[in-house]
């Protein structure tokens, strides 16, 4: 044998036994990075519990002046006199990066490293149209909640810190609906880690329940909700599959044409909690609103928001909303993913080429006109609150279910 084949054969099997040793000391590594990173979860650690009943515990508000009240400059619509009909409750995304808790209380989300007045005020906005914005600060679980459990998969930290977050979603949604909501129908929104309540939300207090009648739509956006949510967890939630369908889910992954990277996922399902990775997953393009795999034109795009942070001396809501940008992309479902054009340079940018964090706002203006759509398709339906059963539901598209 010669030297050079000597060295070669040497180099592959110490790479074979580094990785056997890796492989066979995964846990421990997985343990050790957990410990070094953020520590185990103690609740006794976990910032005190908000109170629903006090208006500084939510972040959105009908009597507030809020972040989720804006409109881009130059935004003209019709007014609309079923707005203060309908309620929206919005679940913010993760916005909390530091290493210090697991949990961050809600004082830190005002001043994360993505504030929670920006995530109003670039996604929450989008509903202001349609709908009176309920929005409730949570101690939401940090970033690492989502990265560790691929590294240390046997422990439980980053599932208990993100129950916690659920916990607090799930006493605002009592404290809404029992002293807020006053029997309106509801839309559901939300993004990334506020999808993954959300949809816990849906299955424990909405799904099988007389709520459901009152939704007008789920938007779960931005975490790739698997198909098997709608075999093995909802009964009465369906996949919307056209732009008037009421009591149905949206959502959608924003990735540019080819990409299959996948952002790393669990789903709380009723048993627990499972990993998302090789599972197919649902979409619907927010320019046709159906799930077909058809590419829609640029001409069907109503807008994109551009917005931008900001320093706090120059915006209270650190987000300076630029205008509106028609005609932006055009968008294709494929494999789950929603495909967009490739964003080279200004707002949207991403190296990757995942758009995860724009998910709603390149879409803005269509989000904003189908919530209103959806709307009026519900109260054209069930009538406004309080009006009696019974009357004439309009005609849809075929297979539309007004709930």
């Amino acid at each position: 044998m010669t030297r050079w084949k000597k060295a070669t054969l040497g180099t592959s099997l110490s790479l074979a036994a580094a990785a056997a040793l890796l492989y066979a000391f995964r846990f421990a590594l997985g343990d050790l990075l957990v410990e070094s990173v953020t520590g185990a979860f103690d609740p006794r650690k976990a910032p005190p519990p908000p109170d629903y009943a006090l208006e500084s515990s939510w972040a959105a508000l009908p009597e507030m002046d809020d972040a989720s009240d804006r409109v881009p400059p130059g935004l003209v619509e019709a007014p609309n006199p079923s707005r203060d009909l309908v309620d929206v409750f919005y679940i913010h995304p993760t916005g909390f990066g530091e290493r210090a808790n697991w949990n961050a209380s809600v004082e830190q989300g005002d001043r994360a490293d993505i504030p929670v007045p920006v995530m109003l005020a670039g996604q929450a906005s989008a509903f202001n149209g349609c709908g009176r914005v309920f929005a409730p600060k949570y101690r939401q679980a940090s970033i690492y909640a989502f990265v560790l459990p691929l590294l240390a998969p046997r422990r439980n930290d980053a599932y208990q810190a993100l129950d916690l977050a659920y916990g607090d979603i799930a006493r605002a949604f009592d404290h809404f609906i029992t002293h807020r909501n006053g029997g309106r129908p509801l839309i559901i929104a939300s993004h990334s880690q506020g999808t993954l309540h959300a949809l816990r939300l849906l299955w424990e207090k909405i799904d099988r329940t007389p709520l459901h009648s009152r939704l007008i739509a789920a938007y779960t956006i931005g975490l790739g909700v698997p198909e098997d949510f709608f075999e093995r967890v909802f009964r009465d939630i369906t996949p919307c599959g056209s732009p008037t369908q009421t009591g149905c889910l949206v959502t959608w992954d924003t990735s540019r044409e080819g990409s299959r990277f996948h952002l790393p996922r669990v789903h709380r399902y009723p048993w627990g909690w499972e990993r998302a990775a090789g599972k197919p997953r649902f979409c619907v393009n927010p320019l046709t609103w159906t799930a077909d795999e058809t590419r829609a034109p640029a001409s069907a795009h109503l807008g994109a928001l551009a917005a931008r942070i900001v320093p706090a001396e120059t915006s209270p809501d650190r987000c300076v909303m630029e205008g509106i940008t028609p005609a932006h992309t055009w968008a294709q479902c494929h494999d789950g993913r929603l495909w967009i054009a490739e964003q080279p340079r200004g707002p949207f940018h991403d190296w990757f080429g995942v758009y995860h964090i724009h998910d709603i706002d390149l879409f803005w203006m269509n989000l904003r006109e189908n919530a209103r759509v959806r709307a009026d398709a519900y109260l054209r339906a069930h009538g406004p609150p309080g009006a009696p059963a019974g009357r004439e539901q309009p005609q849809g598209a075929p297979g539309d279910s007004p709930d």
